[in-house]
């Protein structure tokens, strides 16, 4: 596996794209959405209103909790890797070369920002409409607090590829990246220091579901627990053996890991343990959301959209 992000594929712009069908009860099953590039991250500004980006600059829009897809232009071919919603207006997407686009419209629009980097972008997260962050390629790490107007290069003291981050606040936040990174800020990133991870594989999702209970999903089916903020990760048995990536929790109890494979895990004890759980597809799948009414929607390589619901 390469240190780039792990999609890539290609097609085209084009209208609405419907999807029909009924869900079976506690299954998840594929919907046509007609693209067949790499479907990379998902976001939902409120419960109606989603974005999905992939390859070539592709954006695709819902106003209706995911019933139907519809492209929005870009502007641009370069791949998109991450997209973040803080409300139906306002949101950000980052990609390769150093790309950020943003909107204050819902899509409607996207604007190019200048990121002063010409270097891979791989996540992005913001806390409110004004201060966010956005990780990438060679231990970069920016960060804005006038909605991205400007973004000031923070120090993070290492050069591996940082994948993704959470934030809980403008304070505290995490970053996880290749052979096994781990950074920790308490003061918006003023200061990153690393947390020991315990192992060199390479970590592509952390997830924080309050200030000291997190999980972190990488390679080799590696699934990292902490209940003291970071201070110490311990591993936990996935049953699997390739990459895992998207984590999300539907509930206090209900939690999803996708990866690889095909690949969807399940919690129902608030993460104590994971289950292997049937899946329609054997590709890869990079991303997902959930929602505490118990849908979700999964996304991946070649155009992959799964939909789940309870």
């Amino acid at each position: 596996m390469t240190r780039r992000k792990l999609w890539r594929a290609t097609k085209a712009m084009g209208l609405v794209f419907l999807l029909v069908g009924v869900v079976p009860a506690e299954s998840w099953t594929v919907r046509n959405l007609s693209v067949n590039q790499n479907l990379n991250a998902i976001s939902f500004g409120n419960k109606e209103h989603g974005w999905i980006v992939g390859d070539r600059g592709l954006i695709l829009h819902t106003s209706n909790r995911g019933a139907s897809w519809e492209i929005q232009t870009s502007h641009v071919r370069t791949n998109l890797n991450d997209v973040f919603f803080v409300n139906k207006r306002r949101g950000w997407i980052v990609g390769d070369a150093g790309v950020i686009l943003t909107t204050t419209d819902g899509g409607a629009h996207w604007l190019s920002v200048n990121s002063t980097v010409e270097t891979d972008l791989f996540s992005t997260w913001f806390v409110n409409d004004k201060k966010g962050w956005i990780v990438g390629a060679d231990g970069l790490i920016l960060y804005t607090e006038d909605g991205g107007r400007q973004w000031i290069r923070q120090i993070t003291g290492t050069d591996e590829y940082l994948y993704h981050l959470h934030f809980r606040n403008d304070k505290k936040g995490w970053v996880v990246g290749s052979t096994g990174t781990i950074l920790y800020t308490d003061n918006g990133g003023r200061n990153w220091t690393k947390q020991s991870s315990g192992t060199k594989d390479d970590l592509f999702r952390v997830y924080f579901r309050n200030d000291k209970e997190g999980w972190i999903t990488g390679a080799r089916g590696l699934i990292l627990h902490t209940r003291d903020g970071g201070k110490t990760w311990t591993p936990q048995p996935s049953g699997v053996d390739h990459t895992l990536l998207g984590i999300a929790f539907s509930d206090k109890k209900t939690g999803w890991i996708v990866g690889w494979n095909g690949t969807i895990l399940h919690t129902r004890d608030q993460g104590k343990t994971w289950a292997l759980v049937p899946s329609p597809t054997r590709e890869r799948i990079y991303a997902l959301y959930v929602t505490d009414e118990g849908e979700g929607i999964a996304i991946g390589r070649n155009g992959l959209l799964l939909v789940y619901k309870r």
